[in-house]
């Protein structure tokens, strides 16, 4: 929910620079605009039960939808630049809780992404929009942005550099943001989660990239869940003293301690692909037992995805669907 004017503002002006300057097609999401759904299933381990209370993460098997997605906001674009480069992807995921509920969480295929703040994410798409040179930012707007946030270089590094995926089942999701896992006791301790897959990725060849559509991990993703079911490992990076849980651009230390809480398992598509579109997938939908942190990012994805979700259901189905 938008809590003040300024919130509004701020989703409006961040909704106006991605439909202006990003690629924005009428009847998608302004981000991750070509996805595709699928059915699964999680088991949470014994460890995570001891971490939280959470009602999905008692050791049941909980059904979930999984909806695996380009990053960008432009469903016609290609899923790599090269044979080397690709567009970030991502794994949203739908938990369907014992209690009748859900829970909701995104991710992406990077460790760290560019905002501190709200601001920052505006400012951010307004300085990468495209010059000259079709898809590519101009330099005379975004190098000024970067020297103004320092903080945002590693993130925009990280999207630059971003490997061309041979497989959404290979590649390794972060949450980016920080949550509080609460215990049966009431103890909170922060975390942030990450998705490792159990299939080893493959980097693409010079073969391959001439052999490759544009758009095909979509398609590869299907062929490959038909044949066996494909599973990413839950992991929590538990946070200590000091460790910031409200700045998404500063990755925390890998000598955190790593709990393996559970195991995603996808193996069919989603009968109703109309019902995952439509779906929100909302960050901040958490169960007692885990709490979102003091992030301002995660707040504001909320807003600016439901903000999303009413205009796309505006626009209607779009026209044409990509892969």
């Amino acid at each position: 929910m938008i809590e003040s004017p300024r919130d509004a503002k701020q989703v409006e002006r961040c909704l106006h620079n991605i439909e202006q300057y990003a690629g924005y097609k009428p009847g998608f999401r302004r981000a991750h605009s070509r996805g595709y759904g699928f059915r699964g299933h999680f088991t949470a381990t014994p460890e995570a039960a001891e971490l939280t209370t959470a009602e999905h993460m008692q050791g049941e098997p909980i059904e979930t939808v999984v909806r695996l997605s380009n990053g960008g906001v432009d469903p016609y674009a290609p899923d790599r630049t090269s044979d080397s480069r690709g567009a970030v992807v991502g794994l949203a995921v739908r938990f369907e809780l014992p209690s009748g509920g859900t829970a909701e969480w995104v991710s992406i295929s990077i460790p760290r992404f560019v905002p501190r703040v709200p601001e920052d994410f505006i400012e951010f798409v307004s300085a990468s929009r495209p010059g000259l040179v079709r898809s590519l930012p101009n330099p005379l707007r975004l190098v000024p942005f970067l020297a103004q946030h320092p903080s945002a270089i590693p993130g925009v590094a990280a999207i630059a550099t971003a490997p061309a995926p041979d497989s959404f089942a290979t590649a390794e999701f972060h949450g980016l943001n920080a949550y509080y896992a609460v215990d049966s006791c009431g103890a909170r301790r922060a975390f942030r989660y990450r998705w490792i897959p159990t299939q080893q990725r493959l980097p693409l060849t010079k073969e391959d990239g001439r052999i490759l559509p544009p758009q095909y991990l979509i398609s590869e993703m299907k062929i490959r869940v038909g044949r066996a079911p494909v599973a990413w490992d839950l992991f929590f990076q538990m946070a200590e003293p000091g460790d910031p849980v409200d700045d998404m651009t500063k990755v925390w230390p890998e000598d955190r301690p790593q709990v393996q809480i559970g195991q995603l398992v996808v193996d069919r598509e989603h009968e109703d692909q109309h019902q995952v579109d439509a779906s929100m997938f909302d960050p901040t939908n958490v169960p007692p037992g885990i709490e979102i942190s003091e992030d301002p990012i995660l707040e504001f994805r909320s807003q600016v995805y439901r903000e999303s979700q009413a205009r796309r259901w505006a626009e209607g189905p779009p026209p044409i669907k990509p892969e």
